[in-house]
């Protein structure tokens, strides 16, 4: 089957009209319905765009001539400002593809284990769907200046789903992050403009941007090196850029955790490999180091905060500041390995990419846990709970597994994901994997210790009634846990795909 019709401006723009219905509607049950069912079209149009690049005999895309020997897929590219040399330009390769289809999987599953909110529920709905159209925005868009709307536009939903539907605390946090992200950006706009003005001809193709990599090697490289970084880094989050991220998670309502850890983390990884690694490699050569480091200290700090963490839902968010530091580690890894050494680290790279896609399963799945714990008892307090297992047996089988994922085990997404980094990074820096490496304990630790003091032990009287989870909320757990397991014994889906695109990339810096 060829695809022969504009499937990527369909997948990001079909979420907005969506939440235009979702509002027309005026009706919380039609909203629901609504919101769910376009989020679900867009799914199916994601998944028809991986199986495409999986089994091209099934699915052909069509593709535009290489450029800088890098192939694009799908194109869309129409004059938008011709005076300014801005175009409408999407197209897809290795990279965007993954986190397209992670975006389209994990905003239903997030309306999914929302269906019971009744504050405003058109309005509730539609920002989900708005914030899926931008993120899609910026792992589609090939032209900077429609780069940067994505971007910049997306901060809003997220800001409104805090700000509005939010804990106690909910308007601190809501700015807190709407400062921190907003002001990052200012680097980002230096640099769009950097790229823009030392490209000869002047131009937003970030395709012939890659090609050519115009920025000089030297002080200027670096100097845009360490803003992008600055940039991509509070987004992602890495220490020490990372102080929103726990009271934004605490204070969100559960489907905003699950899309703001699952998928808008991922928009910062995406960026440092478009950007600082494609754009400008020189100076990755040179600044190496520099994300080596915020990676492995943002990998030891936030599993040692996790050990001193009472609530459930801040505990995942400081987890996700130590798993998010292997995607800048794995970078690191690839780009040294190639550049410095001249073999090697091709499977850091790889293991970042796959890091990025396993958190968002896994960290989705920990945020629904948590948040249903807060809803239905009342607290997420681990020192409060307590031999819950026998009243919530599915609560606690579905903690338990995604605990599982998220420390390592073997069999399941996490550990194939962690287990390529660690690879990747022996292959670059030999035995000082070795530091990295001791998260592996704390991780268990902290993990392991909260089941044990939450799930398991005497019962807690205050917990004799609880009731276990509803159906709403059943169905995207089962969908990640499946997928845990999927990725996890059978990771070749994507890591071929993804290994051979990140060679292709590193072997041409």
């Amino acid at each position: 089957m060829l695809v022969d019709f504009p499937i990527l401006t369909l997948i990001v723009f079909l979420p907005a009209i969506g939440a235009v219905c979702t509002v027309a509607t005026g009706s919380p049950r039609a909203a629901r319905i609504v919101g769910l069912g376009f989020s679900l079209l867009v799914l199916g149009l994601a998944t028809v765009l991986l199986v495409g690049f999986l089994r091209s005999d099934w699915i052909t895309l069509p593709s535009m001539p290489p450029i800088g020997g890098r192939v694009y897929w799908a194109p869309e590219r129409y004059d938008w400002v011709p005076t300014l040399g801005v175009h409408y330009f999407l197209a897809v390769d290795e990279l965007s593809v993954v986190l397209v289809f992670l975006n389209a999987l994990l905003t239903p599953l997030a309306l999914s284990v929302s269906w019971d909110e009744h504050h405003r529920v058109p309005e509730f709905f539609a920002l989900f769907l708005l914030m899926e159209t931008t993120v899609s925005g910026v792992f589609l868009a090939l032209d900077l200046f429609q780069f940067l709307i994505f971007w910049e536009v997306g901060l809003v939903p997220m800001y409104f789903l805090i700000a509005v539907w939010g804990g106690p605390r909910k308007r601190y946090a809501a700015i807190k992050f709407f400062l921190y992200t907003f002001l990052a950006s200012v680097p980002l706009l230096l640099s769009v403009f950097a790229l823009y003005f030392y490209s000869n001809p002047h131009t937003f193709d970030m395709t012939q941007l890659i090609a050519t990599t115009p920025v000089p090697v030297g002080v200027v490289g670096d100097l845009m090196f360490v803003g992008l970084l600055i940039a991509f880094g509070t987004k992602l989050p890495t220490w020490p850029l990372h102080t929103w991220l726990p009271d934004a998670h605490v204070e969100a309502p559960t489907g905003g955790s699950v899309i703001l850890a699952g998928i808008l983390l991922k928009l910062g990884g995406y960026g440092l490999i478009r950007f600082n690694v494609q754009m400008i490699p020189a100076a990755a050569a040179d600044m190496y180091w520099l994300l080596a480091l915020v990676g492995v200290i943002s990998i030891l700090y936030g599993a040692i905060v996790c050990l001193a963490q009472d609530d459930l839902k801040r505990m995942v968010a400081f987890s996700s500041v130590s798993h998010m530091g292997f995607v800048t580690l794995g970078i690191a890894a690839g780009v040294y390995g190639y550049t410095q050494l001249g073999r090697g680290g091709v499977l850091g790279m790889t293991g970042a990419i796959f890091q990025m896609f396993a958190h968002g399963l896994v960290a989705a799945a920990l945020f629904m846990i948590a948040g249903s714990l807060g809803h239905r008892l009342g607290t997420r307090n681990i020192s409060e709970l307590g031999g819950i297992a026998r009243r919530v047996p599915k609560m606690a089988t579905f903690m338990m597994i995604a605990f599982m994922a998220s420390l390592g085990l073997p069999g399941l997404v996490g550990f194939v994901a962690e287990f390529s980094v660690f690879l990747g990074v022996y292959a670059a820096f030999g035995l000082w994997v070795l530091i990295p490496i001791l998260t592996v304990v704390f991780t268990a630790a902290y993990y392991i210790w909260a089941m044990q003091r939450s799930i398991f032990g005497p019962l807690n009287p205050r917990w004799e009634s609880a009731s276990d989870l509803g159906r709403f909320e059943v169905l995207p757990l089962a969908v990640l846990v499946a997928l845990f397991a999927l990725f996890g014994i059978v990771p070749v889906i994507l890591l071929d795909m993804l290994s051979a695109w990140s060679n292709g990339v590193l072997g041409g810096l």
